[in-house]
């Protein structure tokens, strides 16, 4: 056979395949203009949903409803447990109260609530969460499938609009039972107690803020003024962002029956969290951009 021959025979038999190439190639652009889902591994489509966010600056996605949907539980400390289903023993509960003007301050005021806060939450901190602990820093973590029913908790609704906010989500939005049910589901399905109970015993926990923190809106206080508000150093942890009062945890005693009792000395596993100076700034809402209601 000549060379020109063989030439034009390879040539023939490599055709179906080059056109099988350049078919695929056209079909994967067209399916990726057109909402098909030819991905590639590590781009932004490829990431989900994460990121897609209602008219209220809130999402539903794990990101959201992450430890640090307000400030972050054991951030700098402390682990879960490995497998919270085969252990759901602690020792005492933390509590941690956050103060609603320095999350909005840290967040550019762009959640609904922020722009509609309530007065009183200028001088009152409000409940981030209680949450199980062990006395050597590791806690119990979503101990059973159960999920928040909301319908349980409807003759709680305006304590916990008041108490226990949800600022990232307006009443009427989709995402406003999210940081609810987050808490029931990490940290109150390890408490022993029921839905009701967990969610009542938390509201009745909440400690009236000191004074000082309404007297010095927007100003400063001194740390050891603000501890004696708070029974001393070693019963209390503050939590500060950027030099601004974040949030405040203490801790109670776990009853034989499961429930909270009186309050204690936070163990070091705690107290390490501890992130203010001698100095603590107060954060304020932005007049600009906020219409309080009383």
């Amino acid at each position: 056979m000549s060379t020109r021959s063989l030439y034009y025979t390879r040539a023939a038999m490599a055709a179906p395949a080059i056109l099988f190439f350049v078919v695929t190639c056209i079909a994967g652009i067209r399916g990726g203009n057109n909402g098909g889902n030819y991905l590639i591994r590590g781009s932004s489509a490829d990431e989900g949903e994460g990121d897609s966010k209602n008219s209220d600056n809130i999402s539903t996605g794990d990101d959201e409803l992450s430890l640090e949907y307000h400030h972050g539980h054991h951030k700098k400390s402390g682990r879960p447990q490995d497998n919270a289903e085969a252990d759901s023993s602690f020792d005492f509960y933390a509590y941690s109260m956050s103060y609603q003007p320095e999350f909005c301050k840290e967040n550019n005021e762009k959640f609904v609530g922020c722009q509609n806060p309530n007065e009183s939450w200028q001088g009152q901190l409000t409940i981030h969460g209680l949450w199980p602990n062990r006395d050597d820093g590791t806690w119990p973590s979503t101990c059973s499938n159960e999920k928040l029913d909301i319908s349980l908790l409807q003759d709680l609704s305006a304590d916990l609009a008041q108490r226990w906010p949800n600022v990232k989500a307006s009443s009427t939005s989709p995402g406003h039972e999210a940081f609810w049910a987050h808490e029931w589901s990490k940290h109150g399905t390890c408490s022993g107690l029921s839905q009701q109970d967990y969610f009542m015993t938390a509201l009745d926990l909440l400690l009236k803020t000191p004074i000082i923190v309404k007297e010095n809106y927007g100003s400063v206080v001194k740390r050891e003024d603000l501890e004696k508000g708070y029974l001393g150093s070693d019963m209390s942890v503050f939590v500060c962002k950027h030099g601004y009062l974040s949030e405040v945890r203490v801790c109670f005693e776990k009853m034989a029956d499961g429930a909270p009792g009186e309050r204690v000395t936070c163990p070091q596993s705690i107290l390490k969290e501890d992130s203010c100076g001698d100095e603590i700034k107060i954060a304020s809402f932005d007049s600009s951009v906020t219409t309080a209601i009383k």
